[in-house]
């Protein structure tokens, strides 16, 4: 049973392979006219249309933000840090108080002291006062007993005047009775003659007696009168020399105080240019010393940037060109303001410098990126869009079908120059216009249809 059972199932393996047999071979000699044979499928390609404006040669470069104008803020004196008035980002003015001190020996020192020579300083301006006053007085006093002495001796000198007019006009008369009697015979036993002759006489040496005390007197008016002005001199010399001294010890406690004074205002640390505040290394509660750097202040309207390129690509570029500038808070506009006329001793590269668009949000230090958009004649395509084939450079150009619904891929010879960054210069063999395809899954050959690759997102 069991080999009766086998051989029947062997006869139908055998039956259906023959059957299947037999239909393989009545399809393989089907007639060859109902055949049907298919185009390939068209090939995905990327372009890059020549001389289009969005798919212009770029160039990317880093560059460093810096401040035309930044200060770091120092104390010129030693303290506790009592007060941080400002953060990061503020702006802040010239002479701004932006951290005080206080709290420390030093500064309680400088305290005290600045009080001591205020104190100092006014004692002494009340002395000043009182000398002020007290030579006025003396010399009043002294001046009094000038002009008294002046006085004096213009009043003996009238005097002695007037002693003269006086002897002048007795002499003249008696003279005159004289010379009336002399007419008269025996004129000189006449008494009446006698008596004038006497009178005359005595008024003569009365004259010359009278003459002498006078002069003894305008002699001691006139010794008065040196006195006097010796004693005014004296007292004008003696206040001068205290007010000398007075003014010389006035300066060197102005001079100390105004000391203590910049001491204790050296205690409110002060901005010394209009700016941002860029960084801050101070910390409340802690010691800082002269020269200790506590923040940096930065004019951010003052900017800017600094990059370098290399020989290749300084003829793309000139001053005046804008440019891109990205980082953390987004784009901004800028313009090449500086090209340095040599190469740089350090990297072989050219230096260049960016004056960012005013209201930027950049920060001195920082470090961004700089797109340059070269405004140039020549045609540069992206370096993967060339082949290259024996030492000669291809490329693969579209071509449009008559009805404009093909596509096809032709192959160009081209020549080549320069290559900056991931472009490459078309020398010849490429118009403005023409439109030139890759691919990255697929070879692409002389006329093949292709279709343009869709970007993601779209």
């Amino acid at each position: 049973m069991r080999t009766t059972k086998r051989t029947s199932n062997t006869l139908t393996i055998l039956i259906s392979i023959v059957i299947a047999t037999t239909l393989l071979f009545t399809a393989c000699g089907a007639p060859e006219e109902q055949l049907v044979m298919q185009d390939p499928p068209a090939k995905q390609v990327e372009i890059f249309t020549v001389g289009k404006t969005e798919a212009s040669l770029t160039m990317k470069k880093s560059g460093q933000v810096e401040s035309g104008k930044t200060a770091v803020i120092i104390p010129e004196t030693a303290g506790q840090i009592t007060d941080i008035k400002v953060k990061i980002g503020d702006k802040v003015n010239k002479n701004q108080v932006v951290v005080t001190l206080g709290d420390s020996l030093s500064t309680d020192a400088t305290n005290i002291s600045y009080e001591a020579s205020l104190q100092s300083l006014n004692l002494l301006d009340a002395l000043k006062v009182k000398t002020d006053y007290s030579a006025q007085k003396d010399i009043e006093a002294v001046m009094i007993g000038y002009y008294s002495a002046k006085e004096s001796l213009e009043n003996t000198i009238n005097s002695k005047d007037s002693a003269e007019d006086l002897y002048e006009e007795q002499h003249d008369y008696l003279e005159d009775q004289l010379d009336a009697l002399e007419d008269l015979p025996n004129y000189e036993d006449n008494q009446t003659y006698q008596q004038l002759d006497s009178q005359l006489e005595q008024a003569e040496i009365g004259h010359e007696t009278s003459m002498d005390q006078i002069d003894f007197g305008i002699e001691m008016a006139k010794k008065q009168l040196e006195s006097a002005i010796i004693a005014v001199e004296g007292v004008q010399i003696k206040y001068s020399m205290q007010l000398i001294q007075l003014d010389s010890t006035l300066l060197q406690a102005k001079s100390g105080a105004d000391i203590s004074r910049l001491q204790k205002e050296a205690q409110n640390v002060r901005s010394t240019i209009d700016g941002t505040i860029t960084s801050i290394q101070a910390t409340e509660g802690n010691q800082t010393a002269p020269g200790q750097i506590l923040m940096t202040v930065s004019n951010l309207e003052d900017l800017k940037i600094t990059t370098s390129v290399n020989e290749k690509e300084i003829p793309l570029l000139k001053t005046g060109d804008t440019v891109v500038i990205t980082n953390t808070a987004g784009k901004h506009i800028g313009t090449i303001s500086t090209i340095s006329p040599t190469l740089s001793s350090f990297d072989n590269k050219i230096a260049i410098e960016i004056i960012p668009e005013k209201d930027a949000n950049l920060i001195g230090g920082s470090i961004v990126d700089i797109t340059f958009t070269p405004n140039t004649n020549s045609i540069f395509i992206p370096l993967k869009m060339v082949t290259i084939e024996d030492t000669n450079y291809y490329v693969k150009v579209i071509n449009l079908s008559k009805d404009g619904k093909d596509k096809t891929i032709t192959k160009k010879s081209v020549l080549t120059g320069r290559i900056l960054g991931e472009y490459i210069e078309i020398t010849s063999g490429l118009t403005k216009g023409d439109v030139v395809a890759t691919s990255s899954t697929t070879f692409l050959q002389e006329g093949d249809k292709i279709v343009y690759k869709v970007p993601r997102g779209k």
